[in-house]
């Protein structure tokens, strides 16, 4: 209430507010009333937070996709390369490298230079000095040893080190290295003189004693009377 001259009071005016609605600018009440609709389209009849308008995001993938799960290790057993024995490694004209390869379950040998491909199989590299060849079915990649024979598959990060290493080896390199090999004293013989003769006629006995085919080296008394001992060869009978 507020209080007139005289001591009266007068009622306060009740109306106030809503006739400064009414006499609200129309530009100010329409953008009002669009603020109003767009919160309560944002909010759900239910009162309760959904995720739908954030699928199309979500969709969207913004922060890459999902790393893919690392592929399992190929064991030896598994490889393309068990039935495979390098058997050789043999230079070519130019610096290149030529292997030989035998299919142990078919018997069937054949070669490759690095590039090459046979019955799906590719020579990506060889070498002398590892004694070793890399080879590739498909995706998967194998290193084959020359004197064990061992099989060891190789991982997508260890053929992707491959690949490139064999990039950046040029024909200039190899035959450098060719020439390195060449220039290189020729290695020392194992056996020279009468240790060469004492293991040779061990060896021919040794293959007698085998039934292997005996070198072209004759048989000394002393040898033939101890294989006799053995009961390797019959006693030689007298001359007549």
């Amino acid at each position: 209430m507020a209080r007139e001259a005289g001591g009266r009071q007068r009622p306060l005016n009740r109306q106030a507010d809503g006739d400064s609605i009414r006499h609200m600018n129309p530009p100010v009440m329409l953008s009002l009333g669009i603020a109003a609709a767009v919160l309560a389209a944002r909010v759900p009849a239910t009162g309760t937070a959904t995720f739908d308008r954030y699928r199309i995001i979500l969709e969207r993938k913004p922060f890459g996709a999902p790393p893919r799960e690392a592929p399992r290790p190929i064991s030896p057993a598994e490889s393309f390369a068990r039935h495979l024995r390098l058997s050789a490694l043999l230079e070519v004209e130019g610096g290149g490298i030529k292997v030989g390869l035998v299919d142990k379950k078919s018997g069937k040998s054949f070669f490759l230079t690095e590039g090459e491909t046979v019955e799906e199989i590719e020579l990506v590299s060889a070498s002398f000095d590892e004694e070793e060849a890399v080879l590739r079915k498909g995706n998967e990649m194998a290193v084959i040893k020359l004197e064990s024979g061992e099989i060891r598959p190789l991982s997508p990060a260890e053929q992707r080190q491959r690949l490139i290493r064999t990039r950046r080896i040029s024909y200039r390199d190899r035959r450098r290295q060719r020439e390195e090999r060449r220039s290189q004293p020729p290695p020392q013989p194992k056996y020279t003189g009468e240790e060469l003769e004492r293991h040779l006629r061990e060896y021919q006995m040794e293959c007698i004693r085998q039934g292997l085919p005996p070198l072209p080296i004759p048989l000394t008394p002393e040898m033939d009377a101890q294989l006799v001992a053995e009961g390797v060869l019959p006693p030689l009978e007298p001359e007549q």
